[in-house]
């Protein structure tokens, strides 16, 4: 979803004896041209999205269903709406919405990606790799990077290991920090058993301030197949301190090094 920020602009209005331009036929269109329902759906649509973003899922739903009501021809009150039964676990609402949004916009890169995310989370890869490679191609507010990493984990998920290390090296091609393509590519050589291009890359993001407990833990397991305890203990300790709460701390106090 392209996120409209608006911005104030000053500048010198210079009048002279000359006579002045006639005005445009037809201004910039603005929010104040909208129709009052088109302006209440913004408002509440813009409210849903600040209170998803804020982790509050039904307060952001009741506000995208108010704009939903007021405009029922917004594609974006849709996606919103899909991202808000998304996080609520609402698998079969959230997917209705998606294909209701695509409907109404087939070609939006950020709406292909979010759906084939979803799609590829519930194991239908059979649907989520095409929506993704639709993505590739479509307009977004991030260019392709965003679902060429996307489209390779999935494939990791669905064990097309060269697809994905194909797609991941791309998606770095863009931003080659990306801390979740160089992770994911991690996890491919690890699967793969090459400990040395694993450890490269989960480095660049564990070395940086962007680590997760995803690329600490990949991190440890790598140093622990390497036999380099030093560096095993110091990730495990990182994750301990600052993830206390997530599966990977778990996995580990599991002694689930291979799962």
């Amino acid at each position: 979803m392209i996120r409209l920020i608006a911005a104030a602009l000053l500048g010198l209005l210079m009048l002279s004896a000359c006579q002045l331009p006639h005005a445009p036929s037809q201004d910039l269109q603005s929010t104040s041209d909208q129709p009052d329902a088109r302006r209440r759906a913004s408002i509440r649509l813009q409210l849903a999205t600040n209170y998803l973003e804020a982790g509050q899922n039904s307060v952001a739903l009741d506000e995208v269903k108010q704009a939903i009501a007021a405009d029922p021809t917004m594609a974006d009150a849709y996606h919103v709406r899909a991202l808000a039964y998304m996080a609520m676990n609402e698998k079969a609402l959230a997917d209705d919405s998606f294909r209701t949004a695509v409907s109404m916009r087939g070609n939006d890169g950020d709406l292909l990606n979010n759906y084939g995310w979803f799609l590829c989370q519930e194991g239908r890869y059979g649907e989520a790799v095409p929506v993704l490679e639709r993505a590739l191609s479509a307009p977004s507010a991030g260019g392709p990077a965003k679902p060429l990493i996307s489209l390779g984990a999935c494939q990791i998920r669905n064990g097309a290991g060269a697809d994905a290390e194909k797609n991941l090296k791309a998606a770095l091609g863009y931003d080659r920090n990306n801390p979740v393509a160089n992770t994911n590519l991690a996890l491919v050589y690890y699967r793969r058993g090459d400990l040395r291009q694993a450890q490269q890359y989960v480095e660049r993001v564990n070395s940086g301030k962007f680590a997760s407990a995803q690329s600490l833990w990949l991190g440890a397991r790598i140093a622990r197949r390497q036999g380099d305890a030093a560096a095993q203990s110091a990730l495990v300790a990182q994750l301990r301190q600052r993830f206390p709460d997530s599966r990977e701390l778990s996995a580990y106090e599991q002694g689930a090094w291979d799962e």
